[in-house]
């Protein structure tokens, strides 16, 4: 699936420096940690919005299907067969 998250979202591969706390870290670390993390959500919504819109066409596709069946078993009842 890609690179592995940790809760903050942060890849398990950046470097953790053992200077202490963060402000105490280069800022472009920081930077570089900041955009992974903008970089993820915007990945995950994209495949939020992908998956929903492939479940709008399935749902579409199952209805067309639902009303081909549908107008057969009315056009069953009303062919002259049955009168």
């Amino acid at each position: 699936m890609g690179h592995s998250f940790s809760e903050t979202n942060e890849p398990d591969s950046t470097p953790v420096l053992a200077e202490g706390p963060r402000e105490q870290e280069d800022p472009i670390v920081r930077l570089d940690r900041a955009l992974q993390r903008i970089s993820f959500a915007l990945d995950k919504k994209k495949q939020s919005q992908e998956r929903q819109g492939l479940e709008v066409q399935e749902l579409a596709a199952n209805v067309d299907a639902l009303i081909s069946r549908v107008r057969d078993a009315l056009a069953q009842t009303d062919s002259p067969e049955d009168k």
